[in-house]
């Protein structure tokens, strides 16, 4: 019998070639690059492979409507709050990619944080006219060295960082919703509910927090008013956990040193948005968990696992959410 699967993913996420299916014979797969395409892909599909942000509210009504079939969804993304929010079909298993891209994004928060750190995008600014500040610039060059980093966040990406970071000799702080105890790369763990006594402290603020009710806008405005002057923030999780207009306010006011961003409340970001222009920021384009062939290597072993788990009838890796609807560990 021949299992269908409907795929809707990025080019940089496309596992399936000559090799998935020579393993696979049992397997058709029909991909799409569009609604009309997915449509006829979701006839009679039992898996679809997807990436969170393609599920605006009328392609879930697509695959609710066509995906009559369809006993389990493989995310490419670590993300699935986008698809739950718009609306999953029932009674399917929805799976992510767990821990596939932790490494990579975990190096793109330092790089961030190392590129503001070392005055990088202010060096930038200065190729146009062809200055040459190197006495100039010394004001905003700081080290790693002994600096303190708070992680929002302790899931598989806050513990990479935290891993990186000690590697730069920092003094790393995570900040966690469960009691859990530090990891030998943690110096030590603190409550979500304390977090407000451990921000004036902190040299670098990394935000590694999933996005969901209690993390919705959690880096406030009077929470960023408690850093200090000197402080970095640095975002590669999601951008509603932070107050964006706080935080460009501190930026242009140097309230704070300097952010590296690479999620924001509205993406892509409008061009009307002031933390284009402002010289103490770093913007990538929500690429951090991309990597190249090395992260297309793990993402393609992930879903060929899961897809032996799926077709012998074992349980399937990184599950999110049950076909009854529960969610696990998300």
């Amino acid at each position: 019998m021949t299992v269908r699967i409907a795929q809707f993913v990025h080019a940089a996420s496309d596992v399936v070639d000559e090799a998935f299916l020579r393993e696979f014979p049992e397997v058709e797969v029909v991909k799409a690059d569009s609604h009309e395409s997915l449509a006829a892909a979701l006839d009679g599909a039992e898996v679809l492979f997807v990436y969170n942000s393609a599920f605006t509210a009328e392609f879930a009504q697509l695959v609710r409507d066509k995906g009559r079939a369809l006993k389990w969804i493989q995310f490419t993304t670590v993300g699935v709050e986008v698809g739950l929010r718009a609306g999953l079909p029932d009674g399917v298993f929805v799976t992510n990619a767990g821990n596939v891209s932790q490494r990579v994004l975990a190096s793109h928060a330092m790089a961030l944080m190392l590129g503001i750190m070392r005055g990088f995008r202010r060096f930038e600014l200065l190729r146009g006219p062809r200055e040459w500040a190197r006495n100039g610039m010394s004001s905003y060059i700081v080290d790693p060295d002994s600096a303190r980093m708070v992680i929002l966040g302790m899931g598989h990406i806050g513990q990479d960082i935290a891993r990186k970071a000690k590697a730069f000799d920092m003094e790393v702080i995570c900040v966690t919703r469960a009691a859990a105890p530090a990891a030998p790369e943690i110096d030590r763990v603190v409550a979500r509910e304390k977090v407000d006594e451990i921000l004036p402290s902190a040299d670098v603020v990394m935000v590694a927090m999933p996005l969901d009710n209690s993390t919705r806008g959690f880096l406030s405005a009077e929470r960023i008013a408690l850093m200090k002057k000197s402080a970095i923030l640095v975002n590669i999780s999601r951008g509603k956990v932070v107050d964006e207009a706080a935080l460009a306010g501190a930026l242009a006011d140097g309230r704070i040193l300097g952010a590296g961003l690479d999620a924001f409340a509205a993406e892509p970001l409008p061009a009307t948005s002031p933390l284009w222009d402002l010289p103490n920021v770093l913007i990538t384009p929500h690429v951090g968990g991309q990597g190249g062939h090395q992260l297309w290597r793990r993402m393609s072993d992930l879903i060929r696992d899961n897809m032996r788990r799926y077709l012998a009838g074992a349980p399937l890796k990184h599950v999110v959410r049950t076909p009854d609807g529960k969610l696990q560990g998300y």
